[in-house]
Parts: structure tokens; sequence; C-alpha cells
């Protein structure tokens, strides 16, 4: 009975300041009671700065989107043993870090590093006496034909640094009275708009190495690439957490101008000496570098928490390094750098967080 006459009584307050006061203090003075606040805030909480620092792990599978050109072939039948895209990585380790802050008035800042190193592959033929480079390269170099093994591989590593300011837009929900648990957490979301600079750094090596066999003797032909990308970038990103859990996620994207150039080893006939020089070349092309994550990350503490996500990257516009290859029967360096492809990474991160 008592609460049914405070209700009563409520309704009445409402109603009578509802006919004397703006609609906005009557929704203020109706949310004050309820004990929760919708109203999103330009600045950070209470005008006070939180500092945050992140580690991943990072184990990451990697895609192979080289050119579908023989690399060993079987000098008998003239059948391709294995070509360029059956090179393919196993999961390749790597880290992230960030170190970010946001500020007053809505404005901030973040660094952050990206390295995944150890992205390796490679493939073996083994058993036959006929096994030969590309031709017509085997055609004129006597020992890269008529090998008992043939091996080639292939790896690369990736950097990639970014810095950014940080346009902050934060919603916050105060507990409230209910009958229901999840309507009485206080949940915090914060938006990040995203706007900044990013480098990215893609190092390539592929070789092919052949023993005789009928001498012996091994000769091989490698390749490397570099492949370096400069993006002015924008992106969101956004955190819900409440009581012991949050959820985060972020997407950016970068419209970038890359360097690339790629050398070649030079070609040695263990019978004849030198066949062809070391050489190389340089280009420019338009690329993009595009950053994505979905991470659950659970409280530790006051200030640590543990995260656990999908992590994805995408570059376009780089050089990958068994696309060098030059199988001709020629004695000139080759000076062509077949550019324009791309390169997917995805797979778990798993790390630690630090807010402040």
């Amino acid at each position: 009975m008592h609460c049914f006459i405070r209700r009563i009584v409520w309704r009445a307050v409402t109603v009578a300041a509802a006919m004397c006061l703006p609609l906005p203090l009557v929704l203020s003075a109706a949310n004050a009671r309820a004990g929760w606040d919708t109203a999103p805030c330009i600045d950070w909480p209470d005008g006070e700065r939180e500092t945050y620092a992140l580690f991943d792990t990072l184990y990451l599978e990697r895609d192979n989107a080289s050119n579908n050109v023989p690399l060993i072939v079987n000098g008998d039948t003239n059948s391709t043993v294995f070509s360029a895209p059956d090179l393919q990585f196993a999961t390749a380790p790597g880290i992230r870090a960030v170190l970010g802050e946001h500020g007053p008035q809505g404005v901030g800042w973040e660094l952050g590093y990206v390295g995944v190193y150890g992205m390796f592959a490679s493939d073996v033929a083994t058993g036959g006496t006929s096994y030969e480079i590309a031709p017509p390269l085997s055609s004129v170099v006597d020992s890269f034909a008529n090998a008992s093994i043939a091996r080639a591989t292939y790896a690369s590593s990736l950097n990639m640094a970014e810095a950014n300011l940080l346009f902050t837009h934060c919603h916050i929900n105060h507990r409230r009275a209910s009958g229901y648990s999840a309507e009485r957490q206080r949940r915090e979301t914060t938006i990040d708009w995203i706007t900044g600079f990013r480098w990215a750094g893609l190092e390539e090596q592929s070789a092919l190495n052949f023993t005789s066999s009928t001498t012996g003797l091994t000769n091989g032909y490698s390749v490397r690439t570099s492949s370096n990308l400069f993006a002015g970038q924008i992106g969101l990103r956004g955190r819900t957490q409440w009581r012991c859990w949050a959820v985060e996620g972020w997407l950016k994207a970068g419209l970038a101008g890359a360097s690339l150039s790629q050398s070649q080893s030079a070609i040695i006939d263990p019978n004849t000496g030198l066949y062809r020089p070391a050489g190389g070349s340089q280009g420019s092309t338009v690329a993009g570098i595009f950053d994505f994550n979905a991470s659950l990350v659970r409280r530790l503490s006051d200030t640590w928490w543990l995260r656990l996500g999908y992590s994805s990257f995408w570059l376009t516009g780089v050089a990958l390094a068994p696309d060098q290859f030059d199988f001709a029967a020629s004695t000139q360096v080759n000076t062509t750098l077949d550019a324009n492809k791309a390169l997917w990474l995805g797979g778990a991160n798993l790390g630690l967080e630090k807010r402040w």
C-alpha cells in the first residue's frame, strides 16, 4: 500500500512538472530518480585522463597470393613438381603493443606497433634424378637441371607502426532501480574516431636450390623484395565494459603510397662460371592497409585486464618475392618489378592490458 501511494504521488509530481517545466528538465529529473544517465558526454567522464597500454601476442595464418607459375618441373615429363602458390605458410607468431590516452575535451592520442615474424614456407622434391628449374633457364644453366633434390623456400616478416589522434565519445549507463540484475549494472561505452599515420614494412626472400644427381654439386637462385607503405589512416573503435567484462573492436583503413624494390642474386654455374650478374629494380604504386580486431576482455584487478580475440591485417600494393624470379634464358639482369599484389593475415590474439 505504501509503495502504491508513493508511485501515485510521483506520477502526479511528474505530470505537474511537465506542465510547468521544459521537457529536458523533466526527463533529467526522471533519469536522476531512476539512478541512471544515458546522455552522451563529449569529453572523458569528469574531465579526467585515462591512460591505457596493451600487449598482445598474435598467432596468424597467412595466404600466398603469388603468381601461379611453375618453380620446379620434372625434366623427363615436363610436368610441374610445384609452383609458387604451393608454398603454404605455417602459423606465424607476432606481437602488438599499444600506448594511448583519453584526454579532456574528448581529444587523445595513441601509438602502436605490430610485428609478425617467422613467416616461412618450403617445399622439397626428392627421389628423382630429373628435377630442374622452370625452363628455359634450365636449358642454359646445367646445374639447374638433372637434380636429385630440389627445394624452394619462402620467408617474410612484417613490421607496422602508427601514430593517431583520438576523438572520443562516451556513453554511460549508471545503475538503476530494477528487478533485473543486468539493468542494475553500470555500463560504459566508448567510441573512438581515429585519424593518423601508419607505416608498414614487408621484407621477403625466396630461394630455389638444386643438388645434382650426377656430381652432387649444389646451386641456387634467390630473390628479395622490400615493400614500404606510408599511409594516412582513419578508423573507428568501440568498447563496452561492465563489471568484470568488456568487449572491444576496431576497424582501421589507410590509403598509402608504396615504395617497392626487388633484388636478385647472381646466377653462377659451377662448370662455366658467372652466367647472370646480381641486380634489381625499384618502383612505386598506390597501396592500402587495413586492420581489424574483435576482442573479449576480462578484468583481473582494478587496472589489469586479460584479452582474447581475433585480429586480421590486409595489405595491398606489395611486391611478393616468388613473383620476381626470372626464368628467361638471358644473361641480362631482370629489371622488371612485379607488384600490386596483396597480403592477408588473420588469427588469434591473446594478451594483457592496463588502464589507469
